[in-house]
């Protein structure tokens, strides 16, 4: 025994453990004799197999899985060739229905047991039938008298026990899967035996991936029972074995069963990740919208593998319909991810068939993706504005801050802007009431970012009739915002409307901000000439908004920020906002609109303003550049924004 561990060991580290630069090759028969353990319970009288776990190498990776070993009956099985096992069904004869409704006709067991010395050749499913009758005639009231006999009995036993053999041996896997996957009661005992089975088959290399998958997820669907459970993560050897019949199309089976893996699943993801750049120009739309499904459910996140999306999106843009495309674009919006060639994928979509789009639902699809990445493409946004201006009374209520808002948000007027803002407000004041106070706030908001002033939407949010009904803080907080926008830009504007937030709390600035400060809180106090000329994080008096939050404030010593803000000289003050890279639109040019507006409303107020990016001043830190930090903070001053 001792021969064969050692031996057992040498294979397993010749087959099983490669270098780096090795593909792994894994044989019908696994060796890898780590923590020995017995298999399962209801296999105690097989002496062929045990559970081990195995040290396998993948990449830069060592992991420990579990594998089944079959013990050597011979010594010279080791130097037995591995061959790949034929995995097509041998079709029985027989219709297996036809067979059920001869067995059928049985009126008790003796009956069955004379139809069975019948045939000539007992197939799995003339098996199946009569352990299905047998089981069928026991539950009925007249059986029992039949059972009374012992030689009854014992050749019923002995019957079902053949019978239980011919099934399992049957070289048809898929009869076997059918099996586990069924609902008959009566099969059930025998379940975990077939378990095994289609186990035994893995590590002989006799399953497809189709029946890989099949078997792998029923496992995953009956994890509650612990033998399915323990099951699962030992079928990532017929994987890799089967490594050369991963095609274009049941690499999503196999991605769609990643759920229910759990230390295998890295070396199963591994597999697929190498695949799927091998396979992605032959995918079609179907099997790519599958692989997608299992990203999000896995909350999958590998850029190589994302950026192979990116490139199978653009390549195959043409052949997408309207439910595909919407399908794809949310699932990408989903996932968090995008690059060049998934926007120009969607710019060559909507070019070529935005007059054609007859769903408004892929519009909102389309602008929720600009809106997530803060994509301010000027085709993709002026191809929607198109179709908002010719559909816009056919979209329903609910979906008109999905068409409207990121115009705003991105601080993007469309090539046909006073027609846009003419239909979009129109729209709104028709259906005011249908839409809820908190898109409607989001509505006016993206008119003002671009400086467009709905007064009439205004003055109907304003109505005390309407506002009595408004108890939501953060809604009530929106309002404050909008009655000091059209306050402060708009002169048609009869506001403010809305009473002084006196009691309002303060304004958290965001914790990037803060920490950035403080570590180059020396270099802002030399540019601005001393610690007494600079103060950070503050709020001008009853704007209680983060609109209004000014960083860094660079002033004359000794300012009271208890003054009257109106008759500070302008232009005396100097606001430095520090613009995270989510201020940005994804070209990290453009400020987003509520910074824009954010800009023109402290300049409103009087104030200089100063755009600096928090990535630049972090680079120059992480770098102990300081005088380029100063040199780069001074120049930013130099071209600050006068008051208006």
């Amino acid at each position: 025994m001792a021969i064969v561990l050692r031996r057992s060991y040498i294979k397993a580290k010749e087959h099983l453990i490669p270098t780096s630069k090795q593909k792994m090759h894994l044989p019908s028969c696994i060796f890898g004799l780590l923590n020995n353990r017995s298999f399962a319970e209801d296999k105690g009288n097989n002496p062929e197999f045990i559970n081990s776990t195995i040290l396998v190498e993948n990449g830069f990776n060592v992991q420990e899985l579990p594998v089944v070993v079959r013990k050597l009956k011979n010594i010279t099985e080791m130097n037995d060739d591995t061959t790949t096992q034929s995995t097509k069904p041998t079709a029985d004869p027989a219709n297996y229905h036809l067979i059920q409704a001869e067995f059928k006709q049985c009126v008790d067991l003796r009956d069955v047991f004379s139809l069975l010395s019948k045939c000539t050749k007992i197939t799995p499913n003339i098996a199946l039938g009569a352990m299905e009758r047998i089981y069928d005639l026991e539950k009925e009231p007249h059986a029992l008298f039949d059972l009374k006999g012992t030689h009854i009995h014992l050749a019923k036993g002995a019957i079902l026990d053949k019978l239980l053999k011919v099934v399992t041996k049957t070289e048809d896997t898929q009869t076997i899967l059918n099996i586990l996957k069924s609902f008959s009661t009566f099969m059930e005992p025998y379940k975990h035996q077939f378990c095994d089975e289609l186990l035994f088959r893995t590590i002989d290399n006799k399953m497809s991936i189709e029946q890989l998958c099949m078997f792998t997820a029923f496992l995953t669907e009956n994890k509650s029972d612990p033998k399915y459970a323990e099951t699962i993560d030992k079928l990532w050897v017929g994987f890799e074995q089967r490594e050369s019949e991963i095609n274009e199309t049941n690499i999503a089976l196999i991605f769609n069963i990643l759920a229910g893996l759990k230390v295998s699943k890295r070396i199963v993801l591994s597999l697929l990740e190498q695949k799927l750049s091998d396979l992605w120009q032959k995918i079609k739309v179907p099997v790519m919208q599958d692989i997608l499904n299992s990203f999000l459910e896995e909350k999958y996140l590998a850029m190589q593998s994302f950026a192979l999306v990116g490139r199978w999106i653009n390549t195959n843009i043409h052949a997408l319909d309207e439910d595909s495309f919407l399908d794809i674009v949310s699932k990408i919006t989903r996932l968090k991810y995008t690059d060049d060639q998934i926007e120009k994928a969607v710019e060559k979509y909507v070019k070529l068939k935005i007059n054609k789009i007859e769903s408004h639902v892929l519009i909102v699809g389309i602008l929720n993706y600009c809106m997530q990445f803060q994509i301010c493409n000027t085709h993709i946004l002026n191809s929607c504005s198109d179709f908002f201006i010719n559909r816009a009374r056919t979209i329903p209520p609910s979906f008109l801050k999905s068409y409207i808002y990121p115009f705003g948000n991105l601080s993007f007027d469309p090539k046909n802007s006073s027609q846009f803002w003419k239909i979009a407000e129109a729209v709104v004041d028709d259906h005011f009431y249908k839409i809820n106070t908190e898109d409607l706030c989001s509505i006016i908001l993206s008119h003002i970012y671009v400086g467009k002033y709905p007064v009439k939407l205004a003055n109907k949010i304003f109505s005390s009739e309407y506002l009595y009904k408004v108890n939501n803080s953060e809604v009530l907080r929106s309002l404050h915002l909008i009655d000091t926008a059209l306050s402060l830009e708009c002169a048609d504007y009869s506001g403010p409307l809305m009473p002084k937030d006196q009691w309002s709390k303060p304004v958290a600035q965001d914790v990037r901000i803060t920490n950035i400060i403080n570590k180059i809180h020396k270099s802002l106090v030399a540019v601005a000439g001393g610690a007494d000329k600079l103060s950070v994080n503050v709020t001008i008096p009853h704007f209680s908004d983060r609109t209004y939050l000014i960083d860094v404030l660079l002033h004359p010593a000794g300012l009271d920020f208890t003054m009257n803000w109106k008759r500070t000289p302008t232009n005396e003050n100097i606001a430095i906002l520090i613009h995270l890279p989510d201020h940005y639109c994804s070209d990290n040019k453009q400020l987003v609109g509520p910074q824009m507006m954010r800009i023109k409303h402290l300049r409103l107020l009087g104030l200089k303003v100063v755009s600096v990016k928090y990535s630049a001043i972090s680079q120059y830190y992480t770098s102990y550049n300081k005088n380029n930090l100063q040199k780069y903070l001074i120049e930013c001053i130099k071209h600050a924004e006068e008051c208006l």
